[in-house]
């Protein structure tokens, strides 16, 4: 496919669909050159209709803002992805603090091929996905619960997880980028989160392609408090250097 118009047409068409798509996937669909392919991406770039992120495209910001459900179909082969892989790591009888969140939501359905878990979330979402199963105790933290996402994360929330000790927790970010690591769009995420990974032997930090080089208002913590980042991105050197010390599964 020669004509870039057509090029960019598929490229869009294809990003909406997927919300997130590597670089070199895409060169390779269209049968051109990576630099070809930059060249088409920095062309929609300039007109606010994708975003270069970590060597792959996606949707602009804006997608930081809108609905639940909206995100969670945002690059959800890539969420899947990394639902699998943590789930490969759970095994039968585990206790795991779930925050809300599409990935975790995603990581949830994954861990119903599990039996005998003990879970304790701030989601209803989470709390739907697992609390079905009659070998499962599922725990589920009280409070105001939001709007958007069904989650609860005042204070009587913060207290009841903090009763819990864990073998793992699995949180995921609104971005993350080189300056600032983690971070969450609310101090109440931030602070949630940040409790959490303090209550759970390995903090599991679930980021797909779409968050990187993305900053949300508030920094959750520092990365050298995670025990494993699960992430369907490639990583650059500079993001090596980041998560240094940490377990990171790319898958």
């Amino acid at each position: 496919m020669h004509d870039k118009t057509q090029r960019q047409a598929v490229i869009l068409d294809a990003v909406s669909k997927g919300g997130s798509l590597e670089v070199a996937a895409l060169a390779a669909t269209l049968g051109v050159t990576g630099e070809t392919i930059r060249r088409d991406i920095k062309a929609l770039q300039a007109k606010g209709l994708v975003t270069k992120v970590h060597g792959a495209v996606t949707l602009p910001n804006t997608v930081l803002n809108t609905s639940f459900h909206d995100r969670m179909k945002h690059n959800s082969e890539g969420k899947r992805r990394i639902a699998a892989a943590i789930a490969e790591r759970v095994v039968d009888g585990d206790s795991l603090i779930i925050e809300t969140g599409t990935t975790t939501t995603y990581v949830a359905q994954a861990l119903t091929a599990r039996r005998g878990l003990t879970i304790i979330t701030n989601s209803l979402d989470v709390a739907r996905s697992l609390a079905f199963r009659s070998d499962n105790a599922v725990y589920m933290a009280g409070g105001r619960l939001t709007p958007d996402d069904g989650a609860a994360l005042d204070q009587s929330a913060a207290d009841f997880v903090r009763r819990f000790r864990v073998k793992y927790s699995i949180s995921s970010v609104v971005g993350v980028d080189l300056e600032d690591g983690l971070t969450a769009n609310t101090v109440a995420e931030a602070d949630f989160s940040r409790l959490v990974i303090s209550r759970a032997e390995t903090p599991i930090i679930a980021i797909d392609s779409s968050k990187f080089d993305r900053k949300g208002l508030v920094q959750v913590t520092e990365t050298d408090r995670v025990g494993l980042i699960v992430t369907d991105a490639r990583l650059s050197r500079e993001y090596r250097r980041l998560f240094d010390g940490i377990d990171v599964a790319e898958c």
